[in-house]
């Protein structure tokens, strides 16, 4: 009947089927009498701006929820679309503020469909927002439910809109509407509430409203879409200890995990999401997550979900593995070879394009897997050498050299822990020409690549002549003894324990003395913290080694204090200090002890 009635039956049509397809059930008659591709040609050809924008909104669920069209097609159809007019927006805000009851009901529906076609600024700016928040108040069902969903869409993506939403009192009666609404209405609150709680500045007010316990019941007993909202929700509104812990307490772990399991992929996509935030720094929620079976299924995830569906898995894993017994699990439930996938990049050729897909992870997958990998081979060697066996190294290489910024932090910062206990990994990263990339971010990088480059150079170095002879032949030296100086107080100590390690050999003693890293050093033993100290103190037991190296570092005073640290230092203190001092005995010039 679309296709074939006249502009205003259309349009008329068309008001009719954007009302009945925000239910996912009318959506799936529609998808049956080919509603898709009716709706994608009248976007694209139909003379009525009304009628087009109608068809388009009526898409965006399409898109959303349904995967009935890519995103990227739904994104061309909307730019096919004009933008409102200031008349027309000017005309619509008249409406919503002071028409009949119906024409405010058509008036939230044609809000929310301009909304969808992205002039979200525009509409604030005629000043929709004050009478849709009236009608969440006491407008009839049709106003209450599509002003909820016209707030949602202009909450989207638009910071300065969550905000004036938020101050236009906009929260207490969406909170409300998962309480008492209908399912659509609370569908789309929960929904809306998810997009204000993006803006840090809102998630106490949600919370204070009361939110938590109808979202956590709507996740346990809601419909489809209920679930899926109410769980995007609440890993947005996860944003601290004590609200994690109050999700928690409201009995949403079970119910989350259950999502993961058995949801639908927007389902899944969203519980992943929730699971990560909900196990930040949250030791009891990550226990609970793997007692539930989350560990398998977001394992599964990682193998063959959707490209959303990896990224956020990987994002939970990668916030449960700091937790010990978690990251036993991941390790039991092949959890390591899913990860290494993502990094590792499939063939090009057209015959194995779909298996290259498969394992080769979008940039935020590769981010996520590759901090979860850190993760997982921290202070757990049978997991770092499973990790680097399993073939890690490479791709983590491959990021470093060509990655992101992040992707190059989160890359060093893996290749380091995977040095830290396990010699055949520390042979790997150098054998894949890790170094120079690594060096490269020391000279070069931000403050935080440069502490996790030297974190990583101090590593690699530990007891492994190449390495260390390739660190310093690409200059890295000179680069830790200005980090030594210049640097924060991590960054002072990881430089000190880098130089420490790549002291293993004359040469590289000799270049540490040649570039003034000495007096640097001995400043740390004088004033630095207890960690700085141990350090330095293993440094000067390395260098002393070196009888010229030893004899500078008593002219420039290093005796005084590894003295007092072996009287009055910790334990492992004293043991570097005495040991320093006894190589520092054999110096040439005995005299020297005296200055």
């Amino acid at each position: 009947m679309i296709a074939t009635a006249t502009s205003d039956q259309q349009q008329h049509a068309l008001l009719l089927l954007v009302r009945k397809c925000i239910d996912r059930q009318e959506r799936e008659q529609m998808y049956q009498a080919n509603g898709v591709h009716v709706l994608a040609e009248l976007v694209n050809r139909s003379e009525s701006y009304i009628t087009r924008l109608y068809a388009l909104k009526s898409l965006g669920w399409v898109a959303d929820g349904d995967s009935r069209l890519t995103e990227s097609a739904f994104y061309e159809l909307r730019d096919s679309v004009r933008e409102a007019t200031p008349q027309e927006l000017d005309s619509l805000a008249e409406v919503l503020q002071h028409g009949s009851e119906q024409e405010k009901g058509d008036g939230a529906v044609l809000c929310a469909s301009i909304a969808t076609r992205g002039q979200l600024d525009a509409l604030r700016d005629v000043g929709v927002l004050p009478p849709l928040i009236e009608m969440l108040k006491g407008g009839t069902a049709l106003q209450t439910l599509w002003a909820a969903n016209a707030l949602g869409t202009l909450a989207c993506n638009a910071d300065e809109i969550r905000v004036a939403i938020a101050l236009e009192g906009g929260i207490p009666p969406l909170v409300a509407l998962l309480r008492v609404g209908t399912a659509e209405q609370s569908h789309q609150a929960a929904r809306a509430l998810g997009k204000l709680a993006k803006e840090s500045g809102n998630v106490a007010a949600i919370v204070d409203q009361g939110a938590i316990s109808p979202l956590v019941a709507l996740v346990r007993s809601g419909t489809d879409e209920q679930k899926r909202f109410a769980a995007y929700a609440l890993g947005n509104l996860a944003d601290n200890e004590e609200i994690r812990a109050a999700i928690a307490g409201e009995g949403a772990i079970s119910p989350m995990a259950a999502l993961l399991q058995a949801g639908t992929d927007v389902q899944k996509e969203e519980a992943a999401y929730a699971v990560g935030k909900l196990a930040i720094h949250n030791d009891a929620n990550s226990a609970a997550f793997a007692l539930e079976g989350a560990i398998s299924s977001l394992v599964v995830l990682v193998r063959t979900g959707t490209d959303a569906q990896k990224q956020w898995a990987v994002y939970a894993l990668r916030q449960l593995a700091h937790n010990d017994e978690n990251c036993a699990a991941i390790s039991r439930e092949d959890g390591i070879p899913a990860l290494v996938a993502l990094l590792q990049g499939g063939t090009v050729e057209q015959s194995q394009e779909a298996a290259s897909l498969i394992r080769e992870g979008t940039d935020d997958q590769k981010l996520n897997a590759a901090y979860a990998l850190g993760t997982l081979s921290f202070e757990n060697e049978e997991n770092s050498e499973t990790i680097g066996r399993e073939g890690a190294v490479s791709p983590l290489v491959a990021l470093l050299q060509t990655g992101s910024d992040g992707q190059k932090v989160f890359a060093a910062y893996a290749l380091g822990l995977l040095a830290v206990t396990n010699e055949w990994n520390r042979t790997a990263i150098g054998r894949e020409d890790a170094i120079s990339p690594l060096v490269a971010l020391l000279r070069a990088g931000t403050w935080q690549q440069k502490e996790i480059a030297a974190f990583s150079l101090g590593n690699l170095a530990a007891a492994n002549s190449a390495n260390s002879d390739a660190i310093s032949r690409e200059g890295a030296i000179s680069l830790l003894v200005t980090l030594l100086q210049e640097g924060s107080d991590k960054q002072k100590r990881l430089a000190a324990c880098a130089l420490s390690n790549l002291a293993d050999n004359d040469a590289n003693r000799a270049a540490i003395a040649r570039e003034e890293g000495i007096s640097p050093l001995v400043a740390l033993l004088r004033g630095g913290t207890d960690e700085q100290k141990e350090v330095a103190a293993c440094a000067f037991g390395n260098l002393a080694i070196d009888k010229k190296a030893g004899s500078t570092a008593i002219v420039r005073g290093v005796v005084p204090p590894l003295v007092a640290l072996v009287r009055t230092g910790t334990n492992p203190q004293k043991e570097r200090a005495a040991f320093a001092l006894m190589h520092l005995a054999n110096s040439d010039d005995e005299n020297l002890w005296d200055s």
